[in-house]
């Protein structure tokens, strides 16, 4: 299991960011290495998401699921992918907390198991380069921000009762 976390300070209050955090079209413009991003129902996505770590450049098939979504505070997905000879899963969470100078930050943490060529990489490698695609990841989302690009939130928790079906 390898943990990771870190931060990023917006000047945007956390009602405008939820929009952004939570819109499929934004996260697919602003996550690195993403083909697309496709909202199958308001808690579970798929996309293609390219990540390179050295020589090692999988192409990843994702699921996500909105395990938890509390307006405009809290959002964790549970993540897995799969490509040739390698996958992971991952649940990520971000805390969006208002700061006293109208700022906010946005705090996430990680947990992800891998398996594969990619995790031959080691935690070190890893953890380079998830800090670099989340930094990006961030930059692009304010820039979104900061261009006015319209985002609307289209992310729920999955219910307890979907869940279960599932079972």
């Amino acid at each position: 299991m390898m943990e990771f976390n870190g931060d990023f300070t917006s000047d945007y209050d956390r009602e405008t960011l939820w929009n952004y955090f939570t819109d499929p079209d934004i996260l697919a413009a602003c996550a690195p290495g993403c083909d697309h991003i496709e909202l199958v129902t308001p808690s579970e996505l798929e996309a293609t998401i390219a990540v390179g770590v050295g020589s090692v450049k999988p192409t990843f098939e994702v699921e996500m699921t909105v395990v938890r979504a509390d307006r405009p505070e809290v959002l964790q997905m549970q993540v897995d992918g799969d490509a040739s000879r390698n996958s992971f899963d991952t649940t990520a969470e971000m805390r969006l907390v208002e700061n006293d100078d109208g700022t906010t930050t946005a705090e996430w943490e990680a947990q992800a198991n891998a398996s594969g060529l990619i995790a031959s990489m080691g935690q070190r490698a890893l953890g380079s380069v998830a800090g670099r695609i989340v930094d990006n990841f961030f930059n692009d989302l304010e820039a979104k921000v900061d261009e006015g690009v319209p985002a609307t939130s289209k992310l729920e928790a999955k219910s307890d009762a979907e869940a279960s079906l599932e079972g």
